[in-house]
């Protein structure tokens, strides 16, 4: 739908949302923005103002503690996005409403019920379960009712089409919505989820620390001498060395040939080292052999994004992994805020369960987003879109994977006919990476809901510097993209999905 003005009556009609009665809703504030430079919230002070349009900023809250906005153009085209969080949310997601209300969408997002006041703070939750439920589930459902209800009252119309947006904690939002919530929202885009909450927490965030505690530590400056070994060994198999691994369970480089031959160095990894990548690349699983959570896998280690990020951090138990991780165990799982991570039991021992056991029954249903029935979803017509980056050193890549054949198994072979996959080679967590990570999925999904043009590729650009420098074609999962054979492998045009 081409965007048009909004009505007259509407485009006057921004202040009076201040003084408008809901019966669920609050609005603390509603101002016009005439367009031109805007300041964001929360910005750093030094930051230069974003030219926005002109919109109608309307601040509020549900019930007590749930804060939204809800910003919308004067040029609308009729369809709504709301966007997901990160970490553990606490914080209204300003910079991703920018794109939508540029393309003319009414947008809209939540900080979940909480302020959080920073990505490692989760005393919010003790003692307030209700906070933990609008975090967990609830917060973007009642984001997606507060959002209609404005809109409707700000245009005097409902969206024609409302869509969630979100990467990590936002993909996990957005599977929820999916598997709970499927009326909510017509277009769905889930990034990198962390769907699987509770086992990534303990086998993605926990584990991190356990596998490099003490001696095992890897510096950051060591992490380049793995994503080289790994680019050596493996970067040709899928016919083109760009530093990128399309399909990385292909690669099975033995972390033992970084082995010091004598003493440590800068060049080789001393032996507990190597059995902390060895540990992170198996996952976690009981004495029994079940698989509690998949571990990362071979790839896109280098680089600010990656490991010396997620892995490393800037000294032993300062990694990315752990300074999510450890909040939730104390505030959520433990209630105990000197809780230490070394005393987790992954197995039952002296006739108590593990604790991954107890976390399960604790959180699991709240939290875990593993539903693989969204027959209500697809019978509303719905359409949704994941995305997951093949080199993510947060969220495994394979719990994507998994959760997508767990959905096709369920659902059958139509499922793509509402619902498929995108790895993306060389990203890491939901941006950046050696790879083509810069792409615009809710435009795929628009074109797939209102001119139903199914997602058969996405064109993904390298930019580096302001510069495209490569394109390639995103593709279906299980299909990727193989070179034609000729022409340059920096053109998507010389790709096809296979």
């Amino acid at each position: 739908m081409a965007v048009a003005a909004a009505p007259s009556y509407a485009q006057s009609a921004c202040e009076k949302l201040s003084t408008a009665h809901f019966s669920f809703i609050t609005i603390t504030s509603a101002t016009e923005h005439p367009g031109g430079p805007f300041v964001m919230p929360n910005a750093n002070p030094n930051a230069a103002p974003v030219t926005l349009p002109a919109f109608c900023r309307a601040a509020g809250f549900v019930g007590k503690e749930l804060r939204f906005e809800v910003w919308m153009p004067a040029r609308w085209n009729s369809k709504l996005v709301s966007v997901g969080n990160g970490g553990l949310a606490g914080t209204i997601s300003y910079a991703a409403m920018v794109k939508p209300l540029e393309a003319g969408y009414a947008t809209s997002s939540t900080d979940t019920g909480h302020v959080n006041a920073g990505s490692g703070d989760g005393a919010w939750a003790l003692g307030h379960y209700d906070r933990i439920v609008n975090f967990a589930d609830l917060g973007t459902h009642l984001l997606a009712e507060a959002s209609k209800v404005i809109i409707g009252a700000f245009y005097g119309v409902k969206p024609e089409h409302s869509y969630f947006n979100g990467c990590s904690q936002g993909g996990h939002e957005a599977l929820i919505e999916a598997q709970r919530h499927p009326d909510d929202y017509d277009g769905i885009v889930a990034g990198d989820p962390a769907n699987y909450w509770t086992h990534h927490y303990v086998g993605g965030h926990l584990w991190s620390g356990i596998a490099t505690d003490g001696n095992a530590y890897i510096p950051a400056s060591k992490v380049p001498i793995l994503a080289e070994a790994v680019n050596n060994a493996c970067d040709m198999l899928d016919g083109v060395k760009d530093g990128v691994l399309s399909d990385p369970r292909r690669c099975h480089f033995d972390p033992k040939k970084l082995l010091c031959a004598g003493a440590d160095t800068a060049e080789c990894l001393t032996a507990p080292q190597v059995s902390a990548v060895e540990k992170l690349w198996a996952g976690v699983k009981t004495t029994d052999g079940r698989q509690v959570w998949p571990g990362l896998v071979p790839g896109g280690e280098a680089g600010t994004g990656g490991w010396a990020n997620w892995i490393t951090g800037v000294g032993p138990g300062r990694g990315g992994h752990l300074n999510l991780g450890i909040p939730f165990f104390r505030f959520f799982v433990f209630d105990d805020p000197t809780w230490d991570y070394h005393t987790f039991r992954f197995e039952p021992s002296d006739g108590f369960d593990s604790d991954i056991d107890y976390l399960d029954r604790k959180l699991g249903a709240l939290f875990n987003a593993i539903n693989p029935d969204l027959s209500a979803f697809r019978a509303r017509g719905g359409k949704m879109i994941q995305y997951h980056g093949w080199s993510d050193p947060d969220i495994t890549p394979m719990n994507s994977v998994n959760y997508y054949e767990s959905v096709l198994k369920r659902m059958g072979p139509n499922t793509r006919e509402f619902y498929r996959l995108f790895m993306v080679p060389g990203m890491q967590h939901c941006s950046g990476g050696p790879g083509a990570t810069t792409f615009d999925m809710l435009m795929a999904l628009d074109n797939w809901k209102t001119k139903r043009i199914p997602p058969d590729t996405v064109t993904a650009s390298k930019v580096t510097n302001g510069v495209v420098t490569r394109t390639r074609p995103l593709c279906p999962y299980p299909e990727e993209a193989k070179w034609k054979g000729s022409g340059s492998t920096d053109s998507a045009e010389n790709f096809e999905c296979r």
